[in-house]
C-alpha cells in the first residue's frame, strides 16, 4: 500500500505532493502503513481516505485500489447512513467513539453481505489542539467470531431438543420447529425421506406448504451419490415463507442423512442458505453439522421406536410364557402321578424283584420334579393374578418347629448346628404357601453354609410376627439383596453345595410374603452369613372375606418330604479316591465330575462294564485328580458350585500336559448358543440332557479312539520334528519358517541369533539393524526385502545381499533367500526365510578386489619401468647404426651396460615377487659379520645416495657382531631400506646407518631427513606393490619394503618404521636375533685361478641373435664354441665337436632343453650340461637338476658369474685329467 501511495499523482489533488504534507498526517499515515493491523485513516472536512494492506480485505476487489484519497462517503455509500453521523460527529466535538462487534452489511461478496466490526474512531488534533483534521481508525472484522457463536446456539438447541412421542415424522417435524428461530443462517429447511425411487416429505419450515411437496429437489440423485449438492432456486421456482431478510434465498444445500442402523442413505436434508452470506467453507461445515444432528436426531427417534416395539413384543412374549408355564405344568402333574405311584408301590412291596437302589434314585428325582413343577405353577398363577389362598388360623410355632425339626438330620449330617427358637402364636396363613415360604428358606440356607450353624426363630412382636432365617455361610454382597429376590437371577461364582436351581426360589418367596401382607429383607455380608427377616402382619384387617376360612384346618399332606430329600441328595459322600494307575493299564480310564450323586452313580455304572471310571463332586477336585494323574477322557457336567464345568476345561487345556485331553461337556442347557459357547471353550463334544446312553457310550468310545489316532500322531510329528530340527541344525546357514504374521514356527540356533522372535522385515526395532541391496548395489526398501516379498506372496529375487550389524557391533554380511509358503490350494501360510554367512567372502572378495587394484597399478608401474631403461638402448642402438664415434660408442656402450643392470635388477624383482607370493624365498645361512654386510650392501646403493648428493653417515660398533644369516639375503635388506630412504629423501639430505646391539638381538637402523610417512599409510608401507601418494616419479614396483620384512622375519627378526609426518623424515628399524654361541668364522675363501683354456662350449639355443652373442662372449673368454639352433642340430654334433660343457636353452619349439639333456645322457656324453633359461624359481631349478643338468642360469646371464663357473669346471677337468694321469 505505501508503494501505492507513493505512486499516486498527488499534486493534482487538493494536498499536494507529499514533502508539502502537514507532519501530523505524515505521522499518522506512517504508524498506519507500519502496523499489521487493519487501519483506515480519515483527512480532511470532506474524509478523504488512507488505509494500509491489512484494511485491504474490508474493501474488496470492486474497491480496492480506488479507494485510496476517496471521499468517505463514495468509499462507503452502503453504510454512510450508520458511519457518517459518528464521523461527523467526531469532527465537530472533537471525542473519540467506538462500536463493538457492530453489525454492517458490505457490497463485497455479495451486494449486502452480513458483516460484523469492532473499531474506534479517534481525531487527529491541529497544532491549535482543538481543530480536528482528520481520523485514525483501527478496526478489527468478528464476523465469524459472531457466526460461530450464534450456529452454535442453532446446533446445541438441535442436540438438546426433547424427543417427542410419535416415531420419525414426530422428530422431523420438531427438528424444522427448531430452525425455524434460526432464518439467518437458515431461512428454510425441509426433510424428505427416501424408499426406492420414492421420496416422502416429513416435515419442512419456511416454505409454502402448500408447494413443499410439489418442488423437483434432485433428491435421489444426492441419495444414490451419497454426496451433498448445492442448487439455485432461480430453476426451481421454490416459494418461501418471508424470512430474516427483505431478500429471498438464491441457493439451498442438499445433505444426505442416515438414520437407521444399516448406514445407508435413507433420506435427504435440504437447507436454504442466507441470501447476506457467501456460500463458504464454514457455512458448507455449519449446514452438514445440522444435517448431523438432525440424522442423530432421528436415530434416536427410530432406536426409540424400535424399542418401544420391542418392549411390547417383550411383554406380550412374557404374557405367552407364563401361560405356557402354567399349561405346561398342569400337564406334568399327570405323567408324574402316573410315575411316582407305580414306584412308590414297588417300594412298599418288599419281594418286589426291581433293584430298590434303581427305584429309590427314580423316586427321589420324580420328587424332585414335582417340587419344581409345583413351584413353576405358583409362579405362573402368582404372575397372572390367579393363585388362590384360603387364609386360616395356624400355630405357626408349632408348624414352624415341625418342618424345621425334618431338616435336623440333612443339617447335623452336613456337621452344622441347628437352632431353633419358636414362639407359640397363633396367625391367619395360607398354610401350603406358609409352608413353602420357610422350607425355601430352609433349603437355601443349608445349600450355602458350608460349617457353622442354622438358625429360625419366630418371635411375636404383638400386631406382626418375625420369622427369621439365619446362617454363618457365604454370605451375599451389597450389590445382591435386591438382585437375588428377581425371577431367575442366581448369584454367580459363590461356592454352594450344589450348582443345581431354577433362580426363582425367593422370588416365590416375595411374592408369597406379600400375598400375605407382609415383607422380607435380608441382612448379609460376604463371609459373615445371611438373614432372613419375614414380617407378617396379625389378624385378618388386611385379608379379603373371602379368602378367610374360619373352619378347622384339614389334614393336609406334608410338603417338606422333596425339600429334604434333594438337601439329602447334597450330602453324599464323595467318590472314593481312585490309586494312581500304573501305565500299562488294560482298560481306558473315564473321569465324570457332577455335583448331582444320582447322575455320577447313573453314569458310572453305564460305563464302567467298558472302562475304569472315576468320579468327582465338584470341579476343583477333579481339576486336582487329573494333574495327579490324568485320565484318558474327562465327562464334566456344566453347572457345578465353585469350579463349573466350563472353568475346568479352561484349566485343563491351558496346562501343557492335559491339554490333549478328550472333553465331554453335560449340559441342561439346550439350544445353539450354549453348545457354541462350550465348543469354544475348547470342548470336544457337547450333550444336552436328557441324552441316550447308547449315544454317550457310542461318543466316549469314538473319542476315545480319536484320542489314541491323535497321540499317535503326535508322538510321529514330535520325533520328525525332532528329525527335522536336528537336520535344520546342521545346516550352515540360518533358516527360519515363519506364519504370515513373520513369527517364527521352527528356527535354527543360527538364524535366532540374527532374528530371535520374527523375520527382521516384521519388527521395526530391528530394522536399523539391517540393510540390503541389489545387483546394482543400490539400497533395497523394507518392503522389497526377500522375507517381506515372500510373506506377500509374491516371486523373490534370489541371493539378495544384506548387512547386519549385531548388538556387540559387529558386521555381518549375509545373503538373503525367501520363499512363500503355501498349501495345496495356494492359500498362503507362511515363508521360508535362509541367511548365508558371507562375511568371510565378502573379505575374500574384498581382498581379490584390492589385489586386482594393485595388480593393475603394478602392470602400469613395470611397464613405465621396462620403458624407461628401454629408450636410451633403443637411442643408443640407433646412434651406433649412424657411426658414432669412439669417444660416443664408449659412453654409449657405458649407458648400454647401466640400462642392462637395470633391467636385470627389474627381472630380479619379478622373481622375487613369485617368490614372495609362493613363500618359496630360502636362505642359505653361515656366520657373518654384520659391518662386512654393511659395506657389500653400500656397493649395491652407493650409486643411489651419491645420485641425491646425500651425506652417509655409519654408526658401526667397534667389536664386531656376528650373525647366524644368509649375508647375500642381509645385504639385500640393508641396500632395499637404504635406497629408499635416499629416494624418499629430498637432494642433499642426511642418512644415518647405525648397528647396535640390545640384550639378545642385533640392531640395525636407518634414519633419514626425507619426506615422510602419512599416518594413514604407514601401517601399509609394507604391503606388496605399495607405494607412498605422489612417489610414482620415484620408480620401483613397490617390492623392496615387501621384501625386506620378509626376509627379515624369515631370519626371525622384526622390522619397524617410525615417522613424524609430512617432511619429518623416517626411521626403520632391524632387529635380528643373535645366536645363542658365537657361531664359526666364515672360512677365507681361495682366489680363483684362471684356466689355461675353457674347453669346448656348445651353445644351444632357438634365439639367434642370443646364441651368436653368448658364443662371441665365451670366445672373450678362451672357449672354443660353435653353435645349434635347435635340439637335432646339437644332438648331430656330438660326435664330431666332442663338447665339454654344452649350454642348453630350455624353451625352444619342438625339442626342449629337458629333451635334449636327456637324449645327450642316453647318447654317452659326459660332458658337463648347463641350463639358459627365464625361468628361475626353485621349481625350475629342481625340474632342471631332475632332467640331467649339472648347473641352472638365469637369463640374463651374469657374465662374470657364468665365467668364475667356466674357470671352475675346467679346474675341474684339470685335476681330474692329472689324477688319472698319474
Amino acid at each position: 500500500m505505501a508503494q501505492q501511495i507513493r505512486a499516486f499523482s498527488w499534486a493534482d489533488t487538493s494536498i499536494g505532493p507529499p514533502d508539502t504534507w502537514p507532519e501530523r498526517l505524515r505521522s499518522a499515515l506512517s504508524l498506519c502503513l507500519s502496523s499489521r493491523f487493519p487501519i483506515v485513516l480519515w483527512w480532511g472536512p470532506d474524509m478523504r481516505m488512507f488505509y494500509n494492506d491489512a484494511y485491504i480485505p474490508f474493501l474488496g476487489p470492486h474497491k480496492h485500489p480506488g479507494a485510496l484519497w476517496k471521499r468517505a462517503s463514495e468509499a462507503w455509500p452502503e453504510i454512510w447512513d450508520e458511519i457518517g453521523p459518528m464521523l461527523s460527529s467526531v469532527y465537530a466535538m472533537g471525542e473519540a467513539t467506538w462500536r463493538s462487534d457492530h453489525q454492517f452489511f458490505f457490497e463485497r461478496a455479495l451486494p449486502r453481505e452480513e458483516v460484523y466490526f469492532t473499531f474506534t474512531y479517534g481525531p487527529i488534533l491541529a497544532s491549535d489542539g482543538v481543530t480536528v483534521e482528520g481520523i485514525f481508525c483501527p478496526c478489527t472484522e468478528t464476523t465469524e467470531k459472531i457466526l460461530s457463536t450464534r450456529r452454535l446456539n442453532v446446533l446445541r438447541q438441535l442436540s438438546t431438543r426433547r424427543l417427542p412421542d410419535g416415531g420419525i415424522p414426530a422428530a422431523a417435524v420438531n427438528i424444522c420447529a427448531e430452525l425455524s428461530t434460526s432464518k439467518e443462517d437458515v431461512p428454510f429447511a425441509a426433510i424428505y425421506s427416501i424408499e426406492g425411487e420414492h421420496a416422502k416429505m416429513l416435515a419442512s419450515t419456511g416454505l409454502v406448504v402448500s408447494d413443499a411437496e410439489a418442488i423437483s429437489w434432485p433428491l435421489q440423485e444426492v441419495a444414490s451419490s451419497g454426496q451433498s449438492m448445492t442448487v439455485e432456486l432461480s430453476a426451481l421456482d421454490v416459494q418461501m415463507e418471508q424470512g430474516a431478510w427483505p431478500e429471498p434465498a438464491r441457493f439451498a444445500r442438499l445433505v444426505p442423512l442416515d438414520w437407521l442402523p444399516d448406514g445407508a442413505v435413507n433420506g435427504v436434508m435440504v437447507l436454504g442458505v442466507s441470501p447476506r452470506r457467501p456460500l463458504d467453507e464454514p457455512y458448507r461445515d455449519f449446514l452438514a453439522l445440522v444435517a448431523s444432528h438432525s440424522a442423530s436426531a432421528l436415530n434416536s427417534a427410530a432406536t426409540f421406536e424400535l424399542e418401544s416395539r420391542r418392549a411390547q413384543a417383550l411383554a406380550e412374549l412374557d404374557r405367552a410364557k407364563t401361560a405356557f408355564f402354567s399349561n405346561v405344568s398342569h400337564e406334568f402333574r399327570t405323567p408324574l402321578t402316573l410315575i411316582l405311584g407305580p414306584v412308590e408301590e414297588a417300594l412298599e412291596n418288599p419281594s418286589n424283584p426291581l433293584d430298590r437302589k434303581q427305584l429309590h434314585m427314580l423316586h427321589r428325582n420324580a420328587l424332585r420334579l414335582q417340587k419344581l413343577v409345583n413351584t413353576l405353577l405358583d409362579f405362573s398363577r402368582i404372575e397372572a393374578g390367579q393363585l388362590q389362598a384360603c387364609f386360616e388360623p395356624v400355630n405357626l410355632g408349632r408348624v414352624t418347629a415341625e418342618h424345621v425339626s425334618a431338616f435336623r438330620s440333612a443339617i447335623e449330617a452336613a456337621g452344622l448346628r441347628l437352632r431353633v427358637d419358636c414362639d407359640s402364636v397363633e396367625v391367619y396363613v395360607a398354610r401350603d404357601l406358609y409352608e413353602k415360604i420357610l422350607l425355601n428358606l430352609l433349603s437355601n440356607a443349608f445349600k450355602y453354609t458350608p460349617r457353622g450353624e442354622i438358625a429360625v426363630t419366630l418371635r411375636d412382636l404383638g400386631t406382626q410376627v418375625e420369622l427369621c432365617v439365619s446362617d454363618t455361610g457365604i454370605g451375599i454382597a451389597g450389590a445382591e439383596h435386591q438382585a437375588i429376590f428377581e425371577r431367575f437371577h442366581r448369584v454367580e461364582g459363590v461356592p454352594s453345595r450344589t450348582h443345581e436351581g431354577t433362580g426363582i426360589g425367593l422370588t416365590l418367596v416375595r411374592e408369597l410374603v406379600k400375598l400375605h401382607g407382609g415383607s422380607i429383607r435380608v441382612d448379609s455380608q460376604p463371609g459373615a452369613g445371611s438373614a432372613f427377616t419375614v414380617r407378617l402382619p396379625k389378624g385378618t384387617a388386611h385379608l379379603r372375606a373371602e379368602d378367610i376360612n374360619r373352619a378347622a384346618p384339614p389334614k393336609t399332606r406334608n410338603l417338606s418330604g422333596p425339600y429334604t430329600l434333594e438337601a439329602a441328595q447334597w450330602l453324599t459322600e464323595d467318590a472314593a479316591p481312585i490309586a494312581v494307575h500304573e501305565a500299562t493299564r488294560s482298560r481306558p480310564v473315564v473321569l465324570y465330575v457332577d455335583d448331582n450323586a444320582d447322575m455320577r452313580d447313573y453314569l458310572g455304572r453305564l460305563l464302567a462294564t467298558r472302562y475304569e471310571v472315576r468320579a468327582a463332586t465338584d470341579g476343583a477336585s477333579a481339576l486336582a485328580s487329573i494333574r495327579k494323574s490324568p485320565p484318558d477322557l474327562l465327562i464334566a457336567d456344566v453347572m457345578m458350585p465353585g469350579l463349573d464345568g466350563l472353568s475346568l476345561l479352561r484349566a485343563v487345556r491351558s496346562d501343557a500336559v492335559t491339554r490333549a485331553l478328550p472333553v465331554i461337556l453335560l449340559s441342561a442347557k439346550a439350544g445353539e448358543e450354549a453348545r457354541v459357547e462350550g465348543m469354544e471353550a475348547g470342548a470336544d463334544d457337547y450333550l444336552v440332557k436328557p441324552f441316550s446312553a447308547r449315544e454317550l457310550v457310542a461318543r466316549v468310545s469314538a473319542h476315545l479312539r480319536l484320542s489314541r489316532l491323535r497321540q499317535e500322531t503326535l508322538r510321529t510329528l514330535r520325533a520328525n520334528e525332532v528329525r527335522l530340527r536336528t537336520i535344520i541344525e546342521q545346516l550352515p546357514v540360518g533358516l527360519g519358517v515363519a506364519d504370515v504374521t513373520g513369527r517364527w514356527i521352527l528356527t535354527n540356533s543360527m538364524m535366532s541369533g540374527y532374528a530371535p522372535m520374527a523375520m527382521p522385515t516384521t519388527v521395526p526395532a530391528e530394522h536399523s539393524r539391517w540393510r540390503a541391496w541389489d545387483e546394482n548395489e543400490k539400497p533395497v526398501p523394507v518392503e522389497d526385502w526377500p522375507g517381506q516379498r515372500a510373506l506377500r506372496g509374491e516371486v523373490v529375487t534370489q541371493g539378495m545381499e544384506m548387512q547386519y550389524t549385531a548388538p556387540d557391533g559387529r558386521e555381518y554380511w549375509l545373503r538373503s533367500t525367501a520363499t512363500p509358503l503355501r498349501t495345496d490350494d495356494r492359500s498362503l501360510i507362511g515363508a521360508c526365510l535362509v541367511l548365508q554367512d558371507i562375511t568371510e567372502l565378502k573379505r575374500v572378495e574384498q581382498e581379490l578386489l584390492e589385489a586386482h587394484r594393485r595388480k593393475d597399478e603394478f602392470l602400469a608401474t613395470l611397464a613405465h619401468e621396462l620403458r624407461n631403461p628401454l629408450s636410451p638402448m633403443h637411442n643408443g642402438l640407433y646412434l651406433l647404426k649412424q657411426g658414432a664415434s669412439p669417444e660416443e660408442t664408449a659412453r654409449i656402450h657405458d649407458m648400454l651396460q647401466r640400462q642392462v643392470a637395470h633391467m636385470h635388477r627389474l627381472v630380479d624383482d619379478l622373481l622375487e615377487i613369485a617368490r614372495i607370493n609362493n613363500g618359496r624365498i630360502s636362505l642359505r645361512k653361515e656366520p657373518v659379520e654384520i659391518a662386512d654386510v654393511v659395506r657389500n650392501a653400500l656397493e649395491t646403493c652407493r650409486a643411489a645416495i651419491e645420485a641425491g648428493e646425500h651425506t652417509l653417515t655409519l654408526d658401526l660398533p667397534e667389536s664386531p657382531i656376528v650373525l647366524e644369516a644368509d649375508p647375500v639375503r642381509l645385504a639385500q635388506v640393508i641396500s632395499n631400506v637404504l635406497t629408499n630412504a635416499a629416494k624418499y629423501t629430498n637432494n642433499g639430505g642426511h642418512i644415518r646407518l647405525r648397528v647396535r646391539c640390545e640384550a639378545d638381538a642385533a640392531v640395525i637402523s636407518v634414519t633419514d631427513n626425507g619426506v615422510g610417512i602419512p599416518a594413514d599409510q604407514i601401517s601399509h608401507v609394507f604391503d606388496l606393490f605399495t607405494q607412498l601418494d605422489g612417489a610414482r616419479g620415484q620408480g620401483g614396483l613397490g617390492i623392496g619394503l615387501t621384501l625386506v620384512r620378509t626376509l627379515v622375519e624369515l631370519h626371525g627378526g622384526r622390522v619397524d618404521v617410525h615417522s613424524g609426518g609430512h617432511n619429518q623424515g623416517s626411521e626403520f628399524v632391524l632387529r635380528l636375533p643373535m645366536p645363542p654361541a658365537p657361531p664359526r668364522a666364515a672360512a677365507p675363501t681361495m682366489p680363483m685361478q684362471a684356466a689355461q683354456g675353457l674347453g669346448r662350449i656348445l651353445v644351444v639355443d632357438d634365439n639367434r641373435d642370443s646364441a651368436e652373442t653368448t658364443s662371441l662372449v665365451l670366445e672373450s673368454f678362451g672357449a672354443q664354441v660353435q653353435v645349434a639352433a635347435d635340439g637335432p642340430s646339437a644332438l648331430a654334433m656330438l660326435d664330431a665337436f666332442q663338447p665339454e660343457v654344452i649350454m642348453l636353452d630350455i624353451g625352444m619349439p619342438g625339442m626342449n632343453g629337458y629333451e635334449v639333456a636327456r637324449r645327450v645322457r642316453e647318447a654317452g656324453c659326459t660332458a658337463t650340461l648347463v641350463a639358459m633359461t627365464g625361468w628361475g624359481q626353485e621349481d625350475d631349478r629342481r625340474r632342471s637338476k631332475e632332467a640331467g643338468f649339472d648347473h641352472h642360469l638365469v637369463k640374463p646371464m651374469n657374465f662374470d658369474a657364468l665365467e668364475r663357473l667356466l674357470v671352475t669346471l675346467a679346474q675341474e677337468r684339470a685335476c681330474g685329467s692329472k689324477s688319472g694321469a698319474a
